[in-house]
């Protein structure tokens, strides 16, 4: 289940929850109501999330990637969207897409590769070419996050790609 959590809500112009609503059975929603967001992120996350809340104060939307801390106190990131709300007390919708744990053990080209295999449709040589390097480094790159992720198979790293997206 925690590979596939998402998270929606509306935040106020402080950036505090007003509404939430997840799909993770074990993670309560109340503790979060009223709480700003940046305080629930990692620091490193903190600069992205305020720049990516203004655009969204400001009538556009943004996506980022962000990581947070987990009740447990684990670290876990999540492709984020920030987007206007018509509602006026809380002008911005907030949807998380929480990534697979194991993202954290990729290193940055390989999130990447990740990022630009789901950009184009699972197209490798396309994928390559926007990276600038051969469809040889790139399947490169897969047998390291193969090998970080312990995925077996082709099979296993098509659907772990697609659980990043």
């Amino acid at each position: 289940m925690w590979d596939q959590a998402e998270v929606v809500g509306l935040l106020d112009r402080d950036a505090r929850v007003t509404v939430v609503s997840r799909n993770e059975l074990e993670a309560p929603t109340a503790h979060v109501l009223g709480r700003p967001v940046p305080e629930m992120l990692a620091p490193a996350s903190a600069d992205d999330f305020h720049c990516a809340f203004q655009q969204a104060l400001d009538g556009s939307e943004a996506e980022v990637l962000l990581s947070g801390i987990a009740d447990d106190g684990h670290v876990f990131w999540g492709r984020v969207q920030l987007t206007p709300s018509p509602e006026e007390a809380s002008p911005v919708l907030f949807h998380m897409r929480r990534l697979p744990r194991l993202w954290r053990e990729l290193s940055e080209r390989e999130r990447d590769v990740v990022r630009l295999l789901n950009e184009t449709s699972m197209n490798a040589k396309r994928a390559a070419k926007q990276l600038g390097i051969s469809v040889n480094t790139l399947n490169s790159h897969r047998r390291s996050i193969c090998h970080k992720c312990g995925l077996h198979g082709v099979g296993d790293f098509w659907i772990f790609v697609k659980q990043c997206r």
